[in-house]
């Protein structure tokens, strides 16, 4: 059962830890649906907006979430990518900001990734994959040590040049 010491700083955060506690007490999570389609009319970035916000469940939390959008001048959007950058996310609340990298994965889903400092370099990289209310409460909890941990860590072209973490 993962600890519960952690104090919620925000409405997400509350949220994200009951739907984590309530995976952790039932083995089940919760059942969103497919993510939204990217229609024609679309903008792109609107469209990684969309989904982060149906994966992250967070129009039926009653409240309106502020998510700013921009393209990452930093990390491209596919693994070796050269010519489309990455998207970042931002939820900013009063006290800090919650912030996310949109790639996609080796199965060319789009996956999110919680932006946080290199435990070696302090640089802001992909440290944790978040790809559901529970997942993002999973990390808070800090109950993700079998599971945790981004993919794209090592790859992240924000590391310092100089950093062990950072790997081929």
């Amino acid at each position: 059962m993962p600890s519960t010491t952690r104090t919620p700083s925000n409405f997400i955060e509350a949220a994200a830890i009951r739907a984590a506690m309530k995976r952790a007490r039932t083995g089940q999570a919760s059942r969103i649906g497919p993510d939204p389609a990217l229609h024609g009319h679309d903008a792109e970035l609107q469209w990684v907006e969309a989904v982060l916000r149906h994966r992250l469940s967070l129009n039926p939390l009653g409240r309106p979430v502020s998510i700013r959008t921009k393209d990452d001048d930093t990390h491209p959007l596919v693994a070796d990518g050269q010519h489309f950058p990455a998207v970042a996310l931002s939820i900013p609340f009063a006290d800090r900001t919650l912030n996310f990298l949109a790639t996609y994965d080796d199965d060319r889903r789009l996956t999110f990734d919680l932006i946080g400092p290199c435990d070696r370099c302090g640089k802001p990289v992909p440290i944790e994959e978040i790809n559901s209310l529970e997942d993002l409460g999973d990390h808070l909890l800090q109950t993700r040590d079998g599971l945790g941990g981004s993919p794209r860590l090592r790859t992240s072209p924000a590391h310092a040049d100089d950093c062990l973490a950072r790997g081929n």
